[in-house]
């Protein structure tokens, strides 16, 4: 079964997109934070992480350069979901191992998704 790690502040968000992913039959987690999504990562060996970047305790950017995705979870496909979209923002989410990045304001549940399986059917390079 698919694990994902839904990462966000907004509980009310966070509650729909674990719905959404349980009716999808995925195994989901959740953290409110990124510090609490750290904790979680090596006893729920997520495949995909639904990773906002605007949160208390620990930021979404700040989660990336601690977990350091590329080298330590090669594996794991990470969705940045935000209203963040400037270059420098998405210039730096990219480099520091996300996958996709996501408009969280005009997104869809569907596109979400969608989105998800998409990048799990991505062959890597």
């Amino acid at each position: 079964m698919t694990k994902i790690l839904i990462v966000e502040d907004e509980s009310m968000l966070r509650e729909v997109y674990i719905a959404l992913f349980k009716m999808e039959k995925y195994d989901v987690a959740q953290a409110a934070n990124g510090k609490d999504a750290i904790s979680l990562l090596k006893k729920f060996k997520p495949d995909v992480i639904l990773l906002d970047v605007l949160m208390p305790i620990m930021g979404g950017i700040e989660f990336l350069q601690k977990v350091k995705i590329k080298h330590d979870y090669p594996d794991v496909k990470i969705l940045v979901l935000s209203n963040l979209s400037d270059a420098n923002t998405l210039q730096q989410i990219s480099k520091l191992g996300a996958t996709k990045y996501l408009l969280k304001a005009s997104l869809s549940p569907s596109q979400l998704v969608e989105a998800v399986k998409e990048v799990l059917a991505a062959k890597p390079i």
